[in-house]
């Protein structure tokens, strides 16, 4: 048997020796973002919030492959020069958003949102802070509903949005807020450090060229904490993920809480996708790429099923496959190579 620590080294080798090669784009669904900038009461909030939108819209156009025809963005000051073509944060044009976007996706696209800036719990309903009237939590729900064959994730970055994780969850979808509940209402630095994730594949923890929702996600996560430790402050947000339909979002996912296996499956895309790196096509390379996707996510859904398993039939099942990956990823360097 293969020492594991050996067959471990022996896998991200090989795939830290191979990322910077040209590789295969594969035949993804359609992708679609909902950007939407909050009220924000002060100037310092507004170009904050402002900021934060049009770098993630940057990242999603022109790093990881969103066709700008399917990304919404609102925002409370739209501008008439403004380039992105956004439109007013209010009520009217966030549902003319959504009926938009039902009306063009189709099962399995990819529906990413994105609440930035302020929201409030009126000790009943969790409320989204727009330019006039407010979305509540309960009319967010009935909106993602329409979209039930879609992949849908939602980041809710705002005060207050805890309470989201339980009242969204759903089975297939994940849900990431800022605070751990309704209560945790003062401002949040999430926003900043989940946008900064994608840009540049910052958060590309396995160096595969693309950054999965679980990385974003732990990334920011751990910005967060390190920004208030920093200063010394104790900490008024606490993030959360749930993405196992449970209603019990985690700061922290793992195997151990079960919650993060379907974020890590998630990719935005990755930067080859918009920069023009070389793309290999041979139906052997397609072949092997396709082999190599299923054998990471049959790697994760072993890691999570690892509690439930005999010890040394995980052990078994897990060098199995690791020796799948590193031999799959031998065959994808050396055509590289040709």
């Amino acid at each position: 048997m293969i020492p594991m620590r050996t067959l471990l080294c022996s896998v991200l080798c090989v795939v830290c020796s191979g990322s910077m090669r040209p590789t295969l784009v594969l035949a993804e669904p359609s992708k679609y973002a909902l950007i939407v900038s909050s009220v924000s009461g002060e100037d310092e909030f507004k170009e904050r919030f402002t900021n934060w939108s049009t770098q993630i819209v940057h990242s999603l156009t022109q790093e990881l492959g969103f066709s700008s025809e399917n990304v919404f963005l609102l925002l409370e000051d739209p501008g008439k020069d403004n380039p992105l073509k956004p439109v007013k944060a209010n009520k009217g044009e966030l549902l003319n958003a959504f009926d938009r976007i039902v009306s063009r996706t189709k099962a399995g696209d990819l529906v990413f949102i994105f609440f930035f800036g302020h929201g409030s719990f009126d000790n009943n309903d969790y409320r989204f802070n727009l330019v006039g009237p407010d979305i509540t939590g309960s009319e967010i729900k009935a909106q993602l509903e329409r979209l039930g064959g879609q992949q849908v994730i939602l980041v809710c970055a705002t005060p207050c949005s805890g309470i989201l994780a339980r009242t969204l969850s759903k089975k297939g979808r994940v849900v990431i807020t800022a605070t751990k509940n309704e209560f945790e209402n003062n401002s949040t630095q999430f926003a900043q450090f989940f946008v900064e994730a994608f840009a540049k594949n910052a958060a590309d923890v396995d160096k595969n060229g693309s950054v999965s929702l679980l990385e974003a996600y732990l990334y920011a996560a751990k910005k967060v904490d390190a920004w208030y430790k920093e200063r010394k402050q104790l900490a008024t947000e606490h993030p959360l993920m749930e993405d196992n339909g449970d209603g019990v979002g985690t700061l922290w996912p793992s195997p151990e809480n079960g919650e993060g296996l379907l974020a890590s499956k998630i990719s935005l895309g990755s930067a080859s996708q918009a920069v023009g790196v070389e793309v290999a096509t041979t139906p052997e390379l397609q072949a092997l790429y396709v082999n190599k996707q299923k054998t990471e996510a049959a790697i994760q859904d072993l890691k999570y099923r690892k509690s439930s398993l005999p010890e040394a039939e995980y052990n078994k099942s897990l060098e199995a496959l690791l020796v799948q990956l590193a031999q799959t990823n031998q065959k994808i360097k050396t055509l590289e190579k040709k």
